[in-house]
């Protein structure tokens, strides 16, 4: 077997492989950079470090007076700002050294002036003033009228007139009124003349309908009040014997007739009037209704016909075997009033039975009237109200 050879050549391959393919995968590293270092001494890095320093000022700075304060005022003064030193131009950073060199000393900063003490702040109350309440104004709305409406006169004019002077005296030419002069004088007098005005006129005329219609209602009514039930009064065993024999006993003739009077036929009248009132007009009097002669057989088997023609019996219910007589109301063109169809009475089966048998009579009525049955006219009041009996073995109209 050559399995050991197989081994062995296959591992020298992949030695050999690696060896020539192995660098092509990794990566080089980025070469190393080198720079120049320079070794400072301290006094050397305290020099580069230094912050710099405005120059020295020679000139001293006065300081302000203390503003003198006055009781009565209200707030201090604000003192005047004081003259800030000029800030010297930037200087340029120095450029590092590769050899170091001597730096030397520097000088002690002299003392700063100090800036001067502020002044004294006068106290000031917190409490705001007090301000003098304004007065309140009383502010009228404007009154609203209604739009004027022309004063209804007696004449109509194409140029309304006012209305003259009681004691003017009407015309048609407007007259002044002329009094003669107290004084003498050498003209003639003028007559004495009366004034006259034309009487007043509007240019329509004004009636009750035109008048503008208050929101108020002018008038109202009394509310009615629950007529009370009589109560039957409680007559005495005595009175009750007493009358029981005066009605046994015959009653004499009247000798006379009382009238009615004119007051008590007028509270009878008004009696009526608010009893027909309290029952909301429920005696108002029925229409006439053409009677005319009563109806042929002919009609009536017309009717028949026409209602068993969508009358179905179910023969093998129980319904089958009940006979139901139905009651309706017809109006004039010859439909059903609604609500009108009602059961009289039943013969045979149960309550059930009878029920179903009503509501198949009922089906057929209404869906066979459609535009209303063919009835005549002129004999409405012998067909407003009908009662039909359904039974199975023959219908019958009444």
């Amino acid at each position: 077997m050559h399995i050991g050879h197989y081994i062995s050549g296959g591992g020298h391959a992949a030695l050999i492989l690696w060896v020539l393919l192995g660098g092509l995968f990794s990566t080089r590293s980025d070469p190393i950079e080198v720079a120049q270092v320079s070794i400072l001494s301290e006094a050397e890095f305290a020099a580069l470090t230094a912050p710099l320093q405005p120059p020295q000022s020679t000139a001293d700075v006065a300081a302000p007076p203390t503003p003198e304060t006055d009781a009565t005022e209200a707030q201090p003064e604000a003192p005047a700002p004081e003259p800030a030193p000029e800030a010297p131009a930037p200087e340029a950073a120095p450029e590092p050294v590769a050899e170091p060199q001597a730096v030397p000393e520097p000088a002690p900063a002299e003392s700063v002036p100090q800036a001067p003490p502020p002044p004294p702040q006068t106290e000031v109350a917190d409490a705001p003033p007090q301000l003098a309440t304004p007065q309140q104004e009383t502010v009228q709305l404007p009154v609203t009228s209604p739009r004027p409406q022309p004063r209804p006169a007696p004449r109509v004019a194409p140029e309304p007139v006012a209305q003259p002077e009681p004691e003017t005296r009407i015309d048609q030419v407007v007259r002044e009124a002329v009094v003669p002069d107290e004084a003498p004088t050498e003209v003639a007098p003028e007559p004495e003349q009366q004034a006259s005005a034309p009487d007043a006129a509007a240019t329509e005329i004004v009636t009750e309908a035109e008048e503008p219609a208050s929101s108020a209602p002018s008038a109202s009514m009394r509310p009615r009040t629950r007529p009370e039930r009589p109560v039957a009064p409680q007559v005495p065993a005595t009175e009750s014997v007493a009358s029981s024999a005066a009605a046994e006993t015959p009653a004499p003739a009247a000798e006379f007739t009382s009238r009615p009077t004119q007051s008590d036929s007028t509270a009878q009248a008004v009696a009526d009037a608010v009893a027909q009132a309290l029952a909301g007009g429920s005696t108002a009097p029925a229409p006439d209704l053409p009677v005319g002669p009563p109806m042929t057989s002919g009609e009536k088997d017309a009717l028949r016909v026409a209602v068993q023609a969508c009358w179905v019996v179910d023969v093998g219910s129980q319904a089958a075997n009940v006979t139901v007589t139905v009651s309706m109301e017809m109006d004039r063109d010859g439909r059903v009033v609604n609500g009108s169809l009602r059961m009289l009475n039943a013969d045979g089966g149960s309550a059930a039975s009878a029920e179903t048998a009503f509501q198949t009579a009922r089906r057929a009525i209404l869906r066979c009237q459609k535009d209303g049955y063919q009835l005549p006219a002129e004999k409405y009041a012998q067909w407003r109200e009908i009662e039909m009996t359904f039974n199975p073995e023959g219908m019958r109209v009444r």
